[in-house]
């Protein structure tokens, strides 16, 4: 990777956190479009998505399949790309619990969002390098136009 990990849009980077925070006190959970460039991730829109998990909707999400195909279908037609996820943890830090872990797939970005009662915190940006290894932290760089390749 290359010394900025994850650019994304302050707007992107709002809308994440509203949406975090107006799922609270469940767990807000949506798509990331942009776009991989250079070896990093550009971020420049998020969607919403319903979380399925309706009995542990407070510590899961299970994204409903329909709201990712949507968001596809409208990423490429902009000629962009689904790069990722983010998910809020309500009360809980903005770090990859186990269970996220386990359910993440290799070379997308995951954003974890803390909420609370007073509205969102740390916002914080993972990848999986490895089939069933470990998150790795990456950058996440907000910036107020469309990221440019680095050099």
């Amino acid at each position: 990777m290359s010394s900025v990990d994850v650019a994304c849009l302050i707007e992107a980077h709002d809308d994440m956190q509203r949406l975090a925070a107006a799922a609270y006190p469940n767990e807000g959970c949506g798509v990331l479009i942009g776009r991989r460039s250079e070896g990093r991730w550009e971020i420049f829109g998020v969607t919403s998505a319903r979380n399925l998990n309706e009995e542990r909707s407070r510590d899961r999400y299970l994204m409903d399949p329909g709201d990712i195909m949507r968001a596809d279908r409208e990423a490429r037609a902009n000629g962009l790309d689904v790069v990722g996820y983010w998910h809020s943890h309500p009360d809980h830090p903005a770090r990859p619990s186990q269970y996220d872990t386990d359910h993440a797939w290799v070379d997308y970005v995951y954003v974890i969002c803390a909420t609370s009662r007073e509205g969102t915190g740390d916002v914080n940006a993972f990848t999986l390098n490895d089939e069933g290894g470990e998150f790795v932290p990456l950058l996440l760089i907000m910036t107020p136009r469309e990221p440019t390749p680095a050099p």
